[in-house]
């Protein structure tokens, strides 16, 4: 009889330990739910909150923290995901209130209202080149400057994978086209960290999982994004470049010719065949595969179509003249392609 109560007594002890914990769990989430759930605002303190540019999402939720404007960073960082805003805030001043919901939050951090910042958009397919003389035409920078910024270092792995060759920039297909807030007064190092940092982040969503060459996919997506009209096309025109390849055949991409000839700037109308004897190792009339490196930054409907090739038997393209549109004939054979030109 007393081994039996004493077995009871446990019993009762890990009841109120299994208690203990779930009222302790109860204390910890309901609060954080209540402030990740609320929908309404209500009045508090004004509070003027500054977001620098390249500041990280944790860091921006810990400030706000600070500030006490939120309570649970932790909830405001899955809150912004939840929400598809993890790359929509922008850098500035920002008036916020203390009473102030986290939802209502993040959209004033996503609407970039502050006076203190400007607008840059990179287009997509625009070379360093015309990067730096864009800059310089803004007024931001000048292009010596951008041009030395190049050369700096920066903080992300994958630049790690571009390897040592005879390129004519280090950093050419890895500025990420897109629209841009930053800091007025920023300078040539932080608009290309920012470019770097969203290449970083829109390449990892997709899943490459290291399967590809960083390197050789960025190379591929540029001769896509500068060759292809419609977005329709840009996987097979990816699918003609890996079949060439494999074939063995060189890629004969006018695009490639036109960068070398107009060096970057793509104010080139047409090509000669004289041009296709350049010496360039971005040639790939002359060299074999691939071209020494990107010939412009690719966009993201480039880099799904290179890492994602269509497949198909097509070894040739040319633009239908007759369509006007911008798309291409493909291909199997020289002779068809000969005829399609007919």
């Amino acid at each position: 009889m007393a081994q039996e109560k004493k077995q009871v007594t446990g019993i009762g002890c890990g009841v109120i330990v299994a208690v203990m914990i779930v009222i302790l769990l109860a204390v910890w989430f309901i609060p954080r739910i209540y402030a990740y759930n609320r929908s309404t605002s209500k009045d508090g303190v004004e509070v003027e909150f500054v977001v620098e540019q390249g500041t990280p999402l944790k860091t921006i939720a810990k400030n706000l923290k600070k500030e006490g404007l939120i309570k649970y960073d932790g909830m405001f960082v899955r809150k912004v995901k939840s929400m598809d805003y993890d790359n929509m805030l922008k850098y500035g001043t920002f008036e916020l209130n203390t009473g102030m919901c986290m939802e209502d939050i993040i959209k004033e951090l996503a609407s970039g209202t502050s006076g203190d910042t400007f607008t840059l958009t990179i287009p997509e397919g625009y070379s360093v080149q015309q990067i730096a003389a864009k800059l310089e035409n803004d007024g931001i920078c000048t292009k010596g400057e951008f041009f030395d910024a190049l050369d700096d270092d920066y903080g992300y792995d994958f630049i790690d994978e571009i390897p040592k060759v005879d390129y004519d920039y280090k950093l050419q297909g890895f500025l990420f086209p897109s629209t841009y807030e930053f800091f007025k007064g920023a300078t040539a190092h932080d608009i290309i960290d920012k470019l770097l940092g969203e290449f970083e982040r829109e390449y990892q969503k997709l899943g490459t999982n290291g399967k590809q060459n960083l390197y050789d996919t960025v190379t591929v997506a540029s001769l896509v994004e500068r060759e292809a009209r419609l977005d329709s096309e840009r996987a097979t025109i990816a699918g003609v470049i890996y079949n060439r390849m494999k074939n063995n055949m060189p890629l004969q991409i006018d695009a490639a010719i036109i960068y070398i000839l107009s060096d970057g700037m793509y104010d080139v109308d047409r090509v000669l065949y004289k041009d296709l004897e350049s010496d360039s190792l971005y040639n790939t009339y002359k060299e074999p595969g691939l071209p020494v490196g990107p010939i412009c930054n690719p966009g993201l409907s480039s880099l799904k179509a290179a890492i994602n090739p269509e497949s198909h038997n097509y070894l040739y393209y040319h633009t239908d003249e007759s369509k006007r549109d911008g798309s291409h004939i493909f291909t199997e054979t020289y002779d068809d392609h000969l005829s399609s030109m007919d």
